[in-house]
């Protein structure tokens, strides 16, 4: 077996999860899914983010957050959507909120700044199936307002890029589709640019 058969395994098989179940990472795990979030590229090595970790009660406070935001935002919000805002936390045993913390007082752009700070979200799941856990990046329809800010001590210029959710996946998920590479690659040639054909099989 290639040595990197493992790797490639744990990338062309993850897919998101859905209706995780306790138990959720050991603080082992949590520690591993966290540090390979760091190995991200990062242009400048400014490490344009950071996490919070979420687990057990503390779920509600999060969950209130975002009913606050929501509401915020949409004072005229219904009882029940409030509630479908407040309950995204509970999901599953535990999740990793996910940031991005630009530096403003870096020449590299803020644009690169976020995009390694999204990273971090697929460096967490991926690690997360290679554990053997089921994980799933989530957001809501609010991620501003002053209960979030608040609760996740949010500062000037820092984005809420949402959050891991992270427990026991089913194991008769169904697998991940396969996309047919030709309607999203293209290949420049001499020629300008064509179409992309897979090899044969």
């Amino acid at each position: 077996m290639s040595p990197h058969a493992s790797l490639l395994d744990a990338i062309l098989q993850r897919r998101s999860a859905a209706g995780l179940s306790p138990p959720g990472p050991t603080p082992q795990q949590f520690e591993l899914l966290l540090r390979a979030a760091t190995t991200v590229p990062d242009h400048g090595m400014l490490q344009p983010y950071r996490f919070v970790l979420v687990a057990d009660e503390a779920r509600a406070r999060l969950g209130d957050a975002l009913a606050e935001a929501a509401r915020e935002a949409r004072p005229d919000l219904s009882a029940g959507l409030l509630e479908k805002a407040r309950r995204k936390p509970f999901a599953a045993p535990a999740l990793i909120v996910l940031i991005a913390a630009p530096r403003a007082d870096s020449p590299i752009p803020e644009w690169e700044q976020l995009a390694s700070a999204a990273c971090t979200g697929y460096a967490i799941v991926l690690t997360a199936h290679a554990l053997g856990l089921g994980a799933a990046w989530k957001t809501a329809a609010v991620l501003e307002g002053a209960a979030l800010r608040d609760t996740l001590a949010l500062q000037p210029g820092e984005r809420l890029l949402g959050w891991v959710l992270l427990g026991q996946a089913d194991p008769q998920a169904r697998p991940r589709p396969v996309v047919d590479l030709r309607r999203v690659v293209g290949e420049l040639t001499q020629d300008g640019l064509q179409p992309y054909l897979p090899p044969a099989d």
